[in-house]
């Protein structure tokens, strides 16, 4: 069993990419699809935190999913409304990343493999954006539960089969460049 507390060294390639995954992250960020407003929002920065966890591991990827959270919510117009919560589940959710594709090779030839990828996204989307994120709405914002999967929250179960296809395409491609192979824990 992998210890989930592994911490890569954190060498200065690390922290470089790291730095430009978090670059990435922001712009990455401002582009999103609004379906409802408040409620229902398409973003690919799933994307980038999968990348990131393949890199940094569950530990690094926590701390980087919540500075990545701090740095956009500074840049933003809406640094007033800063929500510490929010960024506790931002890390959560980065961290998940970290423990479910660190050190893991994924390929798109193995069925295992998108089991495994299936369980994972399925896993990190329904904690993220089927309970915690309406759990904080419900508390911040004081709109039920029930009324936000009435308005629409539910549909978010439809993003599950686009991650999955999407991180099915980018991953095994990117871990097929030796220095991320090596960032991500591959040693082969």
């Amino acid at each position: 069993m992998k210890n989930i507390f592994a911490m890569p060294k954190l060498t200065t390639q690390r922290l470089v990419t790291i730095a430009m995954l978090i670059a990435l992250a922001y712009v990455v960020d401002q582009f999103k699809i609004t379906i409802i407003p408040n409620q229902l929002v398409i973003s690919f920065g799933f994307v980038v935190n999968t990348i990131m966890g393949a890199i940094t591991g569950p530990v690094y990827a926590f701390l980087t999913g919540a500075l990545e959270d701090i740095i956009t919510m500074l840049l933003s117009s809406n640094a007033a409304n800063f929500i510490p919560l929010w960024t506790v589940m931002d890390a959560f959710i980065s961290g998940l990343y970290g423990f479910f594709f660190y050190g893991r090779e994924i390929s798109t030839q193995k069925k295992k493999d998108w089991v495994y990828v299936s369980i994972a996204v399925t896993i990190i989307t329904v904690l993220g954006s089927l309970i915690l994120t309406p759990l904080l709405i419900q508390i911040y914002f004081k709109t039920p539960f029930v009324a936000q999967y009435i308005a629409g929250r539910w549909i978010k179960v439809f993003e599950i089969p686009l991650r999955i296809l999407v991180i099915m395409l980018i991953l095994p491609q990117l871990q097929r460049i030796p220095e991320l192979r090596k960032l991500m824990g591959l040693n082969k």
